[in-house]
């Protein structure tokens, strides 16, 4: 900390008042002076500094007397406290420990000022070599598995305007995926956005600024400033492992320099330096401190075995020398509203194609989507991908197979990036939940593949047309076995995943083994129940049980609020889910039809969208999809009660009441902090109805005996 008088003869002005260092210690008594009465003016100043770290509970842990110094008006001097914090409690992904730790300024033994700066400790270590190499933090290897995210993490009606507690609401479902690991892609991610990386244990890539090219002369000046300032910002976040110095290629006297500014700002973060792709320019091996890929694992890259050969930039000198990173994988698309080829009213995904128009790569050119996934290929696609990773991680001993310290597959949700407006779908559809953050059935199977614990999930839903009769598909993983049952009867064991042989338009490509996906073919809808039970030596662990849905018969309406209700700060959200259920209640997952809304009180609509609808944001209407959709309605600055009612011809109409509730404002600023969902800081808790739960989605619950 720095402290400095300043100005005309005058010490310090308007210091911290007794109410306003209550407030920032949280009413953690410190046995501290506190401040009292402005000081008059004065030409010297006795000051002093402190440092006080408390953990979950409000307990103080430590306490650290700094050093002390007379400073003369304009003097200015840097003050450091340091001292030992017994049985320290390490921040990880699987332990995302945090600690509030108090600087308390005080002059002529009166504190004058609190900065509370919330962070972590740990342990990294980022090493090479088949076997041992990897991303080691606190004396243990992690193996970081998740998502790339475009750091405006838009959602669609909102953009980027939207509270606090929704960027926890999304880094929350990424944790409940089993992920520990964001790629933030082109500039640094926002605050709220690190902080609830922080706190739900979310390792981060954190780039500067790009434009998805090198840049020269003015334009690289402008980012490595940019990287000097996200340095200094997000310093003490835990949650970030890696200082991204381009999207792609930089030279190898630009990473000298990035290299060298992380050693001159962030010199005991526990953190590295190095590019999303860095290509197979040699010459970067040496000054890099990681390595990262984009579509890394390829049948080349398990060809290099000798030192000096590259290739997407995987090589054996990078992977003895430092973690290698996948950092964009699987960029393949598919919406979240089409089941797969046996369900109504779509019956599969129709590609809009425009001969001539397709782009490289797969990826859609203007005009035309490049890929034909629905809801199920698409969670059988990622996993022959992911698979591939798992089967050369960095752990492996064996040199052949010992490549990869992480894993991002590109986007967490849909986002309106990359251009899609002049084909059938309006966003990148790449995402395992979709713009409004409700779930694809490949979210589900991420949960599955990335967990440590045994697991499993039935993809889809069991509601089909008479006569229908299809391969059902069960996500599994750490189990020996699993058998399907329908209403009861059983429909066969599988003890091994099964090969995803794509089919689409008379096709028979075989992608490769699924890893984690038993299929169950020629399986014939009947209505009830389809049950999938996991064994474990011998035993039945897990059982996934979902039901048949009848007719649509109602409207339901669900809300989603921070932990305090809704704010008439002019900002906050409110997220209402719309389902269409049967007669009891049940979701109907194959409904797809438009839906009316009316709202009155204090409130903005917002609304919410429709996959490949143009133009279907911020109308009073909407279609389910899949039988849900979700809208989001801002608060306005007076409080009160906003009434939001849904209808559709022939259906029970739903209404829902919502109070939006008062807040203090002081000169246009809340006197409160954003609100953040509870937990203490080492156990962040659960967000209450993050994924919509019904017995036609599935119920996955412990076989006890």
């Amino acid at each position: 900390m720095k402290a400095e008088l300043a100005g005309g003869g005058h010490a310090l002005r308007d210091v911290i008042l007794q109410d306003a260092v209550d407030r920032a210690l949280d009413g953690v008594a410190l046995d501290y002076g506190v401040a009292g009465i402005p000081f008059t003016d004065c030409f010297f100043a006795h000051v002093s500094l402190a440092v006080a770290l408390r953990f979950a509970g409000g307990v103080v842990r430590a306490k650290f007397e700094g050093n002390t110094s007379d400073l003369i008006d304009k003097q200015s001097e840097v003050f450091t406290a340091t001292g030992s914090l017994a049985d320290a409690r390490f921040w990880e992904p699987s332990d995302p420990y945090l600690y509030d730790v108090y600087s308390i300024l005080s002059v002529g033994g009166q504190v004058v000022d609190v900065c509370k700066t919330r962070t972590g400790f740990r342990k990294a270590e980022f090493k090479g070599g088949a076997g041992t190499g990897g991303v080691w933090l606190n004396d243990h290897f992690v193996w970081l598995t998740g998502y790339s995210q475009r750091s405006a993490n838009d959602w669609p009606g909102l953009g980027g305007a939207y509270p606090d507690w929704m960027h926890e609401f999304t880094t929350a479902m990424v944790r409940a995926s089993n992920a520990n690991y964001i790629r933030w892609m082109h500039v640094s991610p926002q605050r709220a956005d690190v902080a609830a990386c922080d706190k739900y244990g979310i390792a981060i890539v954190c780039p500067a600024g790009d434009k998805e090219k090198d840049a020269q002369d003015r334009q690289w000046d402008q980012r490595a400033e940019v990287m000097r300032d996200s340095m200094i910002f997000f310093r003490n976040n835990p949650s970030i492992l890696f200082w991204e110095a381009g999207n792609t290629y930089v030279t190898p006297d630009q990473m000298v320099q990035m290299v060298a500014l992380r050693k001159q700002w962030d010199p005991n973060g526990g953190r590295v330096v190095g590019t999303r792709d860095g290509g197979n320019d040699t010459a970067l091996t040496p000054v890099s401190e990681f390595y990262g890929v984009m579509i890394g694992q390829d049948p080349k890259t398990n060809a290099i075995i000798q030192p000096g050969q590259i290739f997407r930039g995987y090589s054996v000198d990078r992977r003895d020398k430092a973690p290698l990173i996948e950092t964009e994988d699987f960029r393949d698309e598919a919406p979240r509203g089409i089941w797969d080829d046996y369900s109504p009213p779509t019956f599969g995904f129709k590609p809009h194609i425009v001969i001539g128009r397709q782009g490289a790569g797969g990826d859609p050119g203007p005009g035309g989507d490049g890929y034909h996934w629905n809801s199920e290929t698409f969670a059988l696609a990622a996993t022959t991908r992911y698979v591939t990773y798992v089967q050369n991680r960095i752990d492996n001993p064996d040199p052949a197979h010992s490549k990869w310290a992480a894993y991002a597959s590109i986007y967490f949700s849909d986002s309106d990036a990359d251009g899609r407006l002049q084909g059938s779908e309006v966003l990148r559809v790449s995402g395992k939940v979709d713009g409004v953050r409700l779930p694809k059935q490949l979210f589900f199977v991420s949960r599955v593949m990335q967990s440590y614990q045994p697991d499993l999930h039935i993809i889809g839903h069991w509601t089909y047309p008479a006569n229908t009769k299809k391969t059902m598909y069960v996500a599994a993983t750490l189990v020996d076995s699993v058998e399907l049952f329908v209403n009861g009867k059983s429909q066969g064991v599988q003890k091994s995943p099964t090969n995803f042989v794509d089919t689409y338009d008379g096709g028979n490509r075989d992608l490769g083994n699924t890893g984690y996906i038993y299929g169950f073919p020629n399986i014939t809808f009947e209505p009830g129940n389809i049950t999938a039970v996991a064994y474990k030596n011998g035993q039945p662990i897990l059982r996934d049980v979902i039901q048949t849905a009848g007719e649509p018969k109602a409207l339901k309406l669900i809300p989603h609020t921070g932990p305090n209700g809704l704010q008439a700060d002019g900002s906050d959200i409110v997220l209402v889910d719309v389902e269409a259920v049967d007669a009891q209640g049940n979701l109907c997952p194959t409904d797809e039809a438009r839906v009316d809304f009316a709202v009155t009180g204090p409130a903005v609509w917002r609304g919410g969208f429709n996959s490949g609808k143009l133009n279907s944001t911020n109308n009073l209407y909407l279609d389910t999809e899949a039988g849900i959709n979700r809208v989001s309605i801002r608060s306005t600055l007076t409080p009160g009660n906003i009434t939001l009612t849904a209808t559709r011809a022939g259906l029970t109409p739903a209404t829902l009441q919502i109070a939006s509730h008062a807040v203090a404002i002081t000169d246009g600023l809340d006197t409160q902090p954003p609100q953040t969902f509870p937990g203490p800081l080492g156990n962040p808790g659960t967000i209450p109805d993050l994924i919509p739960q019904s017995p036609t989605l599935g119920i996955v619950t412990p076989v006890t005996k």
